[in-house]
């Protein structure tokens, strides 16, 4: 049975299970990403099968189109490491991609693999590199020539969507889909224990300019009455200028309830000096303390001044993705102010455009950048703008092509070095 799913309530013509199944596909996600440090159990992704498929090819003639599973999606965060498909007929060269789907957000395209050529009907590859997938994406094949077919096998309950054209998302309107089959399309790989929960952007222990000096406090409570017993997880340190490995300085936290957790200068604790960023990695499951990051100049007798930095939760809006635009606005006063540019990315890298605009909305310089995964930097708008100095009042759109990032501002006064931070943030419409 073939439909389409439009995205409102009553503005499909199908069942109403059927709406609530796509619902549930849709919008009932974790956001979650891997840690990449220790792994457990299998990931599964797409419906498991055996045998020849019972409802033979993919009978539609469009020589490019999209197929994506809807029945099964991911079991668990990790990586996909291999997949197994059959392909109605060997032979066939650079003939599909396999790709990777985020339901909650209209079936965005977040990894692909391939072109791959089929040598036989029958096909398991490895992916290299692994894709990186969280709770509830899903699995789909793009059908690039004349040559061969995805196969199906006959399911009451199963769904998948097409799309006539190399699918990347998100869709607009919606999309078609054919009700009763599933794709002879699978996908297994590693389940990841510790998740990242959230990001603090930037942190640091650092002289900086002006003669500033920069710290960090971290504090993390576990609030009383919220558990009778101790929350634990994971501060990861990714320094500036590299991606985050596993291998970086890693701070193990147990909080009791009620308590707090007090980390005065937090770079000493993790022996680092410099910026970089933390990662909070828990269990999939596991409270998250509340955590209060306090980033300020230390004057010495002279005392502080600081600011108070947002701990970034993966589902927040200041998380930017693909087709995404955040914005910035430059201080008031430059000559007064120094302005940095930071740019976290999260574990598929980021590739961005800005757009520097007068105060009447000119634009007046434009950079294209990619970022690899787990990156963190901070630079001076100078260089963020390839030699461009920024002047007052301007704004600068952020729009993301692919990839996900955190990208920020930071004003300082070059008299008393008082930091502020902004978030690039979209524009949101009222209720």
């Amino acid at each position: 049975m073939s439909g389409q799913f439009i995205g409102g309530p009553g503005s499909a013509v199908y069942s109403k299970w059927t709406v609530v199944r796509a619902r549930v596909f849709l919008m009932a996600y974790l956001i979650f990403l891997p840690a990449g440090a220790a792994f457990s159990q299998v990931l599964t992704i797409g419906p498991d099968f055996s045998g020849f498929p019972s409802a033979g090819g993919d009978s539609n003639s469009e020589q490019v189109r999209t197929v994506i599973d809807l029945f099964a999606p991911a079991s668990a965060t990790g990586i996909v490491t291999s997949v197994h498909f059959y392909w109605s007929t060997a032979g066939c060269s650079n003939a599909l991609k396999i790709k990777f789907f985020r339901p909650s957000t209209k079936l965005t395209m977040v990894a692909e693999r391939g072109p791959f050529t089929v040598s036989a009907t029958d096909v398991t590859m490895p992916l290299s590199p692994p894709v990186p997938v969280l709770k509830g994406d899903v699995i789909g094949i793009t059908r690039l020539t004349n040559c061969g077919t995805p196969m199906l096998f006959h399911e009451q309950n199963a769904t998948y969507a097409y799309f006539s054209s190399d699918f990347r998302g998100p869709y607009s309107a919606g999309y078609n889909y054919i009700f009763g089959e599933r794709l002879a399309l699978a996908g297994t790989g590693i389940e990841t224990e510790d998740v990242l929960r959230a990001v603090i952007p930037v942190v640091g222990s650092a002289a900086g300019a002006n003669g500033s000096n920069f710290r960090t406090s971290l504090q993390l409570l576990c609030g009383a009455g919220v558990t009778n017993g101790a929350i634990t997880g994971k501060l990861v340190f990714h320094p500036a200028g590299t991606s985050g490995t596993a291998s970086d300085p890693t701070v193990t936290y147990t909080v009791g309830a009620g308590q707090i957790l007090s980390f005065p200068d937090i770079g000493t604790t993790f022996g680092r000096s410099g910026t970089g960023s933390i990662d909070l990695l828990t269990t999939q499951t596991a409270l998250r303390p509340i955590i209060i990051t306090r980033v300020f100049n230390d004057a010495g007798s002279a005392g502080t001044a600081g600011l108070t930095e947002d701990l970034i939760d993966l589902s927040d809006v200041r998380v930017l993705n693909a087709a995404t635009t955040g914005f910035l606005v430059t201080p008031v006063d430059p000559a007064k102010t120094r302005f940095n540019i930071g740019v976290r990315t999260l574990l598929l890298g980021a590739s961005l455009t800005a757009v520097l605009r007068d105060a009447n909305g000119a634009a007046v310089r434009s950079v294209t950048k990619s970022y690899p995964p787990n990156w963190f930097e901070q630079v001076d708008s100078t260089n963020f703008f390839s030699g461009f100095a920024i002047s007052a009042n301007q704004s600068i759109a952020i729009t993301i092509s692919s990839g996900s990032v955190i990208v920020y501002g930071s004003t300082t006064d070059n008299t008393t070095n008082d930091p502020n931070i902004q978030y690039a943030s979209p524009m949101v419409t009222g209720s």
